[in-house]
């Protein structure tokens, strides 16, 4: 009983993160997300989704980094450690401390500040695939354009072959472009 229930609140959360229908009433713009997913030589897969935001990188680069910017638009309860070792976790529970259980944890394995942070995933509700979400690298890359927009790529490199890692694309195939459409309207003030 108690895994469906996380199950069911693992649905939720990424309904919600997915932002199709935002509680402002605006729709997130998956159409300006682009797949730019691609093989690897070695055959290994990257599942990688792109945005042009109307933001210059700094502003991209707080939403995604200051703890309160990111409660604002991607997850109430998030708590970030910004540096090599830190990590950043989620709770479910709204009313949600530091030092609290949580949901989702993820460490921060590089960053370069304003253009790039990769994590490694250390926790996850149970997602189809979780098992295997630890073995890969998830990279968020900030490149700055000419006009003061930012292109943004977030790429999760290491998908090999197995039922697992299927399952784990299929997942995040769906929840990525949404989780880009949310960034894109919260830092163009939507």
């Amino acid at each position: 009983m108690r895994q469906a229930g996380l199950l069911a609140t693992a649905v939720a959360l990424a309904l919600a993160l997915a932002g199709v229908a935002r509680a402002d009433g605006s729709a997130a713009d998956l159409a300006a997300v682009r797949d730019t997913s691609s093989i690897e030589a070695s055959g290994g897969r990257i599942l990688q989704d792109t945005v042009r935001i109307h933001a210059l990188p700094a502003t991209v680069w707080k939403a995604l980094t200051d703890q309160a910017s990111y409660r604002a638009w991607a997850a109430p309860a998030s708590f970030i450690d910004l540096r090599i070792g830190g990590r950043v976790d989620v709770s479910f529970a709204p009313s949600a401390k530091a030092g609290d259980s949580v949901d989702l944890s993820q460490e921060i394995t590089a960053y370069a500040p304003g253009r790039m942070i990769a994590f490694r995933n250390l926790k996850t509700p149970p997602v189809p695939g979780a098992a295997v979400y630890g073995q890969l690298a998830i990279v968020l890359e900030l490149n700055p354009l000419p006009d003061g927009d930012t292109e943004v790529a977030l790429s999760q490199v290491g998908y090999r072959p197995g039922a697992d890692f299927d399952a784990l694309y299929g997942f995040f195939k769906g929840h990525n472009p949404a989780y880009l459409a949310d960034l894109k309207a919260y830092c163009e003030g939507r």
